[in-house]
């Protein structure tokens, strides 16, 4: 899959570059700010380094989107890796709580043994 992925963001930036340079004479005129009877503030500019600037604006924001997603969930990896953690904890003391009952038994059962020999002697 990221295989997939990688094949079509290369495919879409060669169309990029490929659509730009195509159009590289092409100017654009951008009204930026105009009153109704003022004269209007425009700006010119390249159709080809207006595309490679969106292009550039584009991989910025899906770097940014999947960086939130990588750090949302390398917190949420971190929060499992500490309850998996303290399970284990607990799980270990709660064997060792039983290692220790299982000893008491065993000495219990050993001295009511002795105790029932003392009195059939």
């Amino acid at each position: 899959m990221r295989v997939l992925f990688n094949i079509i963001s290369i495919f879409i930036m060669i169309s990029v570059i490929f659509l730009a340079s195509l159009n590289s004479k092409l100017m654009l005129d951008f009204i930026i700010w105009s009153n109704d009877g003022a004269k209007a503030l425009t700006h010119h500019v390249n159709l080809s380094t207006l595309m490679f600037l969106i292009l550039l604006a584009g991989i910025f924001a899906g770097i940014f989107w999947a960086s939130s997603f990588y750090i949302s969930n390398k917190s949420k990896l971190k929060e499992y890796q500490r309850k998996l953690e303290k399970t284990t904890v607990q799980s270990d003391e709660d064997s060792s709580k039983v290692a220790v009952l299982e000893e008491k038994i065993k000495v219990l059962e050993k001295a009511l043994e002795t105790a029932l020999n003392q009195n059939n002697d």
